[in-house]
């Protein structure tokens, strides 16, 4: 779990006993709303954690996104060129010791790959930098060798966006349809996205267009924006005053 205290980062209990197995150095920046995750760095695991930055826009500082040995609690790297005040979605594993970064309040997008060096240390190459791709709730989904995200934000309403490995921004669908920060699950080679609102979308995620392939009327008008999930073809669809459970394979 996280703490962010200026105590501890990052802290490990065992999970049978609850003891404390360890706790990180404090990291630098604020609390945010990011969990801590798994990735994959060479093959190793590590254990990445994003803190919020002090201030928003031009005046943020302070903020950064660290990998840690999950093992020890030991900060192996920190990644500090992409600041974000309210960060909420977790980064995201695009293979390779590449990580995607996102954010909403106009913090955009970062690219970074981590690589270990000879001396057993790890540096980090930011690849890209791109303000118009991001997500302010939830990870992008990536398909192929493209990210697909709600990038609604409170300054900005481009819908369902999708972008290239490389940084591309390929399409995007504004208001037509919007997509407000709601949920979206990857199942099969397709995306099942609430629009954040009342609608369900079955989308072919493709780079070339938004290809949708069904929707309909699932919740409640609302700020709908809880994270979907999906077991034996039974889709779990939460609003702010509902819970459905939709049938959605044969």
């Amino acid at each position: 779990m996280a703490p962010q205290t200026s105590q501890a980062g990052v802290v490990a209990y065992e999970k049978l006993t609850g003891e404390l197995e360890w706790k990180s150095a404090p990291l630098s920046g604020m609390a945010g709303y990011v969990s801590p995750s798994i990735v994959k760095i060479g093959g190793e695991d590590h254990l990445v954690m994003v803190m919020a930055s002090v201030g928003r826009g031009r005046n943020a500082k302070d903020g950064s996104v660290n990998g840690l040995d999950p093992r020890s609690g030991k900060v192996l790297w920190t990644y500090t060129n992409w600041q974000c005040p309210i960060p909420v979605p977790q980064p995201v594993d695009a293979g390779n010791g590449r990580l995607l970064i996102t954010g909403g309040y106009s913090a955009g997008t970062a690219m970074i790959k981590v690589e270990k060096k000879g001396d057993g240390s790890y540096g980090v190459t930011e690849l890209f930098k791109n303000p118009d791709f991001g997500a302010h709730t939830h990870p992008p989904i990536l398909h192929g060798d493209h990210f697909y995200s709600h990038y609604t934000i409170n300054e900005r309403s481009d819908g369902l966006v999708a972008m290239s490995m490389d940084g591309q921004v390929k399409w995007k669908t504004d208001q037509q349809p919007p997509f407000v920060r709601g949920g979206s699950i990857l199942a099969e080679g397709l995306l099942l996205a609430t629009d954040g609102d009342t609608k369900l979308y079955l989308v072919e995620p493709n780079p070339s267009a938004f290809k949708p392939l069904a929707s309909a009327v699932v919740l409640e008008k609302g700020d709908n924006w809880a994270p979907l999930a999906l077991v034996d073809g039974k889709l779990l669809v939460r609003g702010q005053k509902e819970v459905k459970c939709l049938q959605v394979a044969q």
